[in-house]
């Protein structure tokens, strides 16, 4: 290890993931985790990128573009860009890696990018709008699981788990 590690090889946290980071502040957009605390590297370094509308159901940037090309064949590369990047940077979002475990496979026989594309109606920037609120409603429905479960999750951490943590830390004389 004589050379600096190159960081952008750490996709998940810079590359393409960067920029939904930044958009979302570093705050799960599930459980929230982060929101109000101070930025720190250690929680940071836990999140991940999600895609609200999962690849396979076209939710990534090829098959936006593809989707969009599609439906919109008649647009300029520049508008297409620009329309296939709205509908990117709603889907892209930061979940922190257990919110991201437990949305997996959430609505995975869902409605697909490009069958929201075709159902739409109006100009290429309304059709777009309608796929966004689609989206935020799948978002909001994602919390809402995320939600019942980490209540489960958090009761069983309690009861099962943080006593003997407690234990065994203060045993070591472990701050906790």
């Amino acid at each position: 290890m004589t050379t600096r590690y190159d960081y952008r090889k750490c996709q998940s946290l810079f590359g393409y993931a960067m920029q939904a980071h930044k958009r979302s502040g570093g705050i799960c957009q599930f459980c929230r985790c982060n929101a109000g605390a101070t930025v720190s590297f250690d929680l940071w370094r836990q999140m991940t990128i999600e895609h609200v509308i999962g690849k396979k159901r076209g939710g990534d940037l090829k098959e936006i573009t593809i989707a969009i090309s599609e439906r919109f064949p008649e647009i300029t590369s520049i508008y297409r860009n620009r329309l296939v990047q709205r509908i990117n940077e709603a889907n892209t979002i930061t979940a922190c890696s257990l919110c991201n475990s437990l949305t997996s496979q959430h609505g995975k026989n869902g409605k697909k990018i490009a069958d929201m594309l075709r159902e739409a109606t109006g100009t290429p920037d309304e059709v777009v709008n309608q796929v966004l609120v689609e989206i935020a409603n799948l978002l909001e429905a994602k919390r809402a699981e995320v939600d019942y479960k980490l209540k489960a999750i958090r009761d069983a951490f309690e009861k099962l788990v943080e006593p003997d943590l407690r234990q065994l830390r203060c045993a070591d004389n472990t701050v906790i």
